[in-house]
């Protein structure tokens, strides 16, 4: 394994640059490309072909590609408290799991522990839906959610699911770890975990993980807002 991931598009990767140059490791680009200016003069170039790099810019980008280091995860220890508010993400979803990321860091969670059933956090369609969330959200690695039924972990664990107390109702601890399932598929039975659901009409099964997730972190944070 490189532990290395790949950034595409043009703002993305110049703020990637920008705001995290100690993880850069080179620009893959054609033999045609200019380099502005405005690039690092000693980042590595290394040049391919039109061919391969169209093959290689899987989002048509037509930019040159961040190849990226991966940074270090540490494993979760979930038999403490909460930190004020955290999110247990199971999505397996890579544009599912960046958007989450993103609405994460947009409202504060304290981190992010991936559950076993998540995608990988630096796939290239998590980097690239999260805008770069993923290098400066705190995030671990957690068990799946099995283990965390069968390991009594869901002490301060509120999930969001198709049944439970209405969103618009519900009296948010300021500690908690909210857990997010995939839409459709919902959650299995978990004992001693506090369910609330978003209140919408018949006419969809479900929300979109994504957006359920992002409206759950605006009402808690109605309760406990941002300094």
């Amino acid at each position: 394994m490189h532990q290395q991931c790949l950034v595409s598009g043009e703002k993305l990767v110049n703020e990637t640059l920008m705001a995290h140059p100690a993880l850069c490791d080179e620009l893959i680009e054609t033999e045609s490309y200019q380099r502005p200016a405005t690039q690092p003069s000693d980042l590595a170039r290394f040049c391919i072909t039109n061919d391969l790099f169209r093959e290689l810019d899987r989002f048509g980008t037509h930019y040159p590609l961040l190849v990226c280091r991966l940074p270090s995860l540490p494993k979760a220890d979930l038999t403490q408290a909460p930190s004020g508010l955290e999110m247990l993400c199971p999505a397996g979803d890579p544009a599912n799991l960046g958007a989450i990321i993103r609405s994460c860091s947009a409202f504060g969670v304290h981190r992010v522990v991936l559950l076993r059933e998540a995608a990988h956090p630096f796939h290239p369609k998590t980097i690239r839906t999260s805008s770069g969330a993923v290098f400066r959200q705190s995030m671990e690695w957690g068990p799946g959610i099995a283990e965390l039924a069968a390991s009594r972990l869901l002490k301060w664990v509120t999930a969001l699911d198709l049944r439970g107390t209405s969103l618009s109702t519900y009296i948010w601890p300021q500690a908690v770890r909210l857990l997010v399932g995939e839409e459709g598929t919902g959650l299995p039975d978990l004992p001693f975990v506090t369910r609330i659901v978003i209140p919408h009409t018949l006419a969809v099964q479900s929300l979109n993980a994504a957006v359920a997730a992002s409206i759950a972190l605006f009402a808690y944070r109605q309760s406990y807002p941002l300094p």
